[in-house]
């Protein structure tokens, strides 16, 4: 049986056995710019031009669409 702790709306806490109803969502965690330049350069994406900020914004726009898959 697993117990876990919920907060009331008058901020009292309790112990209950009940399931999740829903289950908390991880948050959706991003790239950072460096992560993105450690990967351009470690030969996994295959790079065209030299313009990071190309191979930033192009990161960018897969991390939207990941994003709207995973809400």
């Amino acid at each position: 049986m697993n117990e876990r702790i919920i907060t009331d709306s008058n901020g009292r806490k309790h112990i209950t056995t009940e399931p999740l109803l829903h289950p908390p969502k991880r948050p959706w965690v991003g790239l950072t710019d460096d992560e993105i330049i450690e990967w351009v350069e470690s030969g996994e994406y295959n790079v065209i031009t030299n313009d990071w900020a190309s191979h930033i914004d192009f990161a960018r726009a897969i991390e939207s669409k990941l994003e709207e898959r995973n809400t």
